[in-house]
């Protein structure tokens, strides 16, 4: 019989996301908050996406993502 290896990895899923639980994806080595900092500071340093995510109905604050809000993201940063 064939023994294949199979990868324990997920692909990556656009879907709803929590703004949390997107940034907790995108910096799994640090705490919750610091991972929102981080995601935070890495979409108010990129003004493309900010408008981008803008347009998608995106407001700074809000705690939840669309999946277009998060495709966006994810196009411009690339997969968690």
């Amino acid at each position: 019989m064939d023994h294949k290896e199979t990868s324990s990895i997920e692909p990556f899923e656009i879907r709803s996301y929590g703004w949390k639980e997107l940034a907790c994806l995108y910096a799994p080595d640090l705490q919750p908050a610091s991972a929102t900092k981080l995601l935070h500071r890495w979409i108010a340093g990129n003004k493309k996406l900010q408008r981008a995510l803008a347009q998608a109905g995106w407001r700074k604050g809000m705690r939840g993502l669309t999946p277009r809000q998060v495709g966006l993201i994810v196009q411009c940063l690339g997969e968690p």
